[in-house]
């Protein structure tokens, strides 16, 4: 199947999933509920992150956050329960984080609204910054800059690998097409500008299906994640990837108590499927 055959299959198939096992729960014709109470698993609670979506901007709550197939829902959905249990968070190793944020903003020195982080997992000396990914990445993606971030970045990120990446794409918007690289770059800016006296990571999390590897989409978003993180390798913040299963699976055989465990049954009874 081609890509946009494959995003409608998916969400198709999501959707089905979802009315599964929220029988009592309804989708409009676009696959979203009526609250976004609703697209939450159990054992997720709207009070435990209401504040942080609701600083991020952009009304998530009252719109994307709603769909069935919304990245930001699944990174709720995922991440949630470790606002009541940080002490089991584990993440690229490290542990014993202090905070956990939603829909973070990490300032970049420029003017202009900079984009916000899904999840930014903080330790005493440790900050990890995750984009969740879920069905973006099925659809084109071409590469854009403001002047600012080229003309007025004069810091140490401009000797970095993501600015040398960054001028890359501004002589070749559509290098990438299944990754979102550009928003990374942002990403990878901000959290150094924030955050620069700590050892920093930027975790790019993103799902697929439990077939993944008999579609040539998702092996082409796989490439494309490989090439960024090779140009970028050595480079602050780190740049790591993961998929949501690999997250899962890195939690179920580092000892989860019982609840995670469970908590990770209802993930792959909503997330895990085929296409």
């Amino acid at each position: 199947m081609e890509r946009n055959e494959i995003k409608g299959a998916v969400k198709k198939i999501l959707h089905r999933v979802f009315q599964e096992i929220r029988p009592g729960v309804s989708l409009d014709r676009n696959g979203y509920t009526t609250t976004a109470e609703e697209n939450l698993i159990d054992s997720v609670f709207m009070s435990d992150f209401e504040e942080d979506l609701g600083q991020g901007g952009g009304n998530e709550l009252n719109s994307k956050f709603r769909a069935v197939h919304s990245s930001s829902a699944l990174a709720v959905n995922v991440f949630g329960p470790f606002k009541r249990h940080l002490t089991n968070l584990i993440l690229l190793g490290e542990a014993g984080f202090d905070s956990l944020e939603f829909e973070k903003k990490c300032l970049t020195g420029l003017q202009g609204q900079p984009p916000n982080l899904d999840v930014v997992a903080q330790s005493g000396d440790a900050v990890i910054g995750i984009e969740s990914k879920f069905t973006e990445y099925l659809q084109p993606h071409v590469a854009k800059f403001s002047d600012a971030y080229r003309e007025k970045i004069r810091d140490g990120r401009r000797k970095g690998a993501w600015f040398e990446e960054m001028r890359r794409l501004t002589k070749e918007p559509d290098h990438y097409t299944y990754l979102d690289a550009a928003q990374l770059i942002k990403h990878a800016f901000g959290l150094w500008y924030t955050f620069r006296d700590r050892s920093i990571s930027l975790l790019y999390v993103y799902w697929e299906p439990t077939n993944a590897r008999m579609h040539r989409v998702f092996r082409k978003h796989r490439e494309e994640i490989d090439r960024l993180a090779e140009r970028v390798v050595g480079s602050t913040p780190a740049f790591r990837t993961m998929s949501y299963a690999e997250v899962w699976r890195m939690w179920e055989n580092n000892g989860a108590p019982d609840w995670l465990r469970k908590h990770v049954e209802r993930l792959y009874a909503r997330y895990g499927v085929a296409v």
